[in-house]
């Protein structure tokens, strides 16, 4: 239809600092601010509960480099030299972006998610569903 649409990147700046989605050594190991409450320090060697080490394994890296990006998405509008901050979104705030999850969730059982609940399809066993049949293949 012949449609432009203006896109930013804040690759090469301070932006992802500036709005929480990226952090410095020092910023997580004094406990930084993400999704609006300050977190737990995280130090190298630490190993979370919640799953994010067990992904960081999984992705072939540590937790610390891990968790130093996480996902935000951010609106603004220009009008004139003003510029408005109209939007943000991060955590589950920004799960409608990522495809895979829209499916996941209008699926049977959902994401299935009573722990850590990205699995590989092949770790699966007959006790995740209930059903006595394997799911997710």
């Amino acid at each position: 239809m012949g449609w432009s649409f203006p896109w930013a990147s804040s690759f090469g700046s301070d932006f992802n600092y500036d709005f929480g989605v990226s952090y410095t050594e020092e910023q997580m190991e004094a406990g930084a601010y993400h999704n609006y409450k300050k977190e737990d320090p995280i130090i190298h060697a630490r190993y979370k509960s919640d799953g994010s080490s067990d992904v960081a394994m999984l992705s072939g890296t540590d937790l610390f480099t891990y968790v130093k990006e996480r996902p935000g998405m951010s609106a603004f509008i220009r009008e004139g030299d003003r510029i408005f901050h109209t939007y943000s979104a991060f955590e589950r705030g920004v799960d409608i972006l990522w495809n895979m999850y829209q499916w996941l969730d209008r699926a049977p059982l959902g994401r299935n998610e009573n722990s850590f609940w990205l699995k590989h399809h092949d770790q699966y066993n007959n006790e995740q569903n209930g059903s006595g049949k394997s799911c997710c293949h």
